[in-house]
């Protein structure tokens, strides 16, 4: 009786041999290209080890001589799955004897997701621009929850250049929480370049005005220079007082060289206000057009159509007080021909004139009396 019962136990050990053995045969992945004698997965584990910069220069160079041949490998790493006989296969390898745990997850490399996917990523780093093919790959990388994959994903798009930057904005719409964050931040590495993706960065603000994700939009807005003016605009002569608010802040960082008149705007345009209708179309007409990029109000005055000259005259009245730099300019302006706004200037001029005397006539009538 003792003996049937250890033959079935034999029997029944033999038999899970046999499936684990299946198992491992099956689970043999593609570990990449080999590089003098290793698979390229083991080359990219080591681009994670910082405290060894020989290991991490012979990766890189490993890495480099594959090229872009190495991209296909690299990108499947990223959307390698958990295989569903993971868990199961480790738990059979508990209770029979004789088979360690370490050597199962070596041959079947069943080692966490977390390092295949880093060193994917870092090996994508380590191509630069010859990774351009796993853009999408790497944009989805930065929503990963491990810092080690995004961190390898932010440096890799950041090699790019601007070649990330459609794919980006694309996706700016659809992302959330930190992955979004990560695109901002790769926005605000791009700077000017980045204009292209003002118009989605503004939808998000509008969505959430006032809340972490609107605000970092508009930091990462804010970075643009000329290229986002237009879109700021959108938002400075928005129905929402809030919305115009951000505007103005954002167009008093994109064009800091006109700091006095968006101090004045932000103090005095509000709803309601007499003048407001005809300040914010001044701001359309000067700075709304895309294809009339002036970098400030004397040239939208000196080169600009005659809508945009009178609307940027009007504008540096707004802000224009007696021996402040606009009055000055406009000053100016009264010796230089000009193709329109002759009459906005002289009106301007006159205010200040006006002004001036109004300051002045309190000084004049103290000496008077003594």
């Amino acid at each position: 009786m003792l003996s049937m019962t250890k033959r079935r136990l034999l029997t029944i050990s033999l038999g899970l041999l046999v499936v684990i053995g299946l198992f491992i045969v099956i689970a043999q992945r593609d570990r990449g290209p080999l590089v003098d004698g290793r698979p390229l997965e083991d080359w990219v584990q080591d681009l994670l080890v910082t405290a060894d910069p020989a290991r991490r220069d012979a990766a890189q160079e490993a890495v480099a001589g594959l090229g872009t041949n190495a991209v296909p490998w690299l990108r499947r790493t990223l959307r390698f799955t958990d295989p569903v006989w993971k868990r199961p296969l480790i738990s059979v390898v508990d209770t029979v004897p004789l088979l360690e745990r370490e050597d199962i997850q070596r041959w079947a490399n069943t080692y966490e997701l977390s390092e295949i996917r880093a060193g994917g990523v870092a090996g994508l780093a380590a191509l630069g621009q010859a990774a351009t093919p796993a853009i999408p790959d790497l944009v989805t990388a930065l929503g990963d929850p491990e810092h080690l994959v995004y961190n390898n994903a932010l440096a890799a798009l950041r090699s790019m250049g601007t070649a990330p930057l459609g794919e980006i904005t694309n996706r700016l719409g659809q992302a959330q929480g930190d992955h979004r964050a990560r695109m901002f931040h790769l926005l605000r590495y791009m700077k000017r370049d980045a204009a292209p993706a003002a118009p989605a960065l503004l939808e998000i603000i509008r969505a959430k005005p006032g809340s972490n994700e609107a605000n970092a939009a508009v930091d990462a807005f804010s970075t643009m220079g000329i290229g986002a003016v237009p879109t700021a605009v959108q938002l400075a002569v928005d129905d929402s007082y809030t919305i115009r608010a951000v505007g103005l802040e954002a167009l008093s960082r994109l064009l800091p060289v006109e700091h006095l008149l968006w101090e004045e705007l932000k103090a005095t345009v509000q709803l309601g206000n007499d003048r407001e209708k005809e300040i914010l179309e001044a701001l359309e007409a000067v700075w709304g057009n895309p294809l009339e990029p002036y970098p400030t109000l004397s040239a939208a005055i000196l080169r600009g159509t005659p809508r945009s000259c009178e609307a940027a005259i009007f504008l540096m009245s707004e802000a224009a007080r007696p021996g402040n730099p606009y009055a000055r300019k406009l000053q100016k302006l009264r010796a230089r021909p000009l193709n329109s706004g002759r009459e906005k200037l002289e009106a301007a001029l006159k205010k200040l004139e006006g002004e001036a005397s109004a300051s002045e006539k309190p000084a004049g009538a103290k000496s008077t009396s003594r």
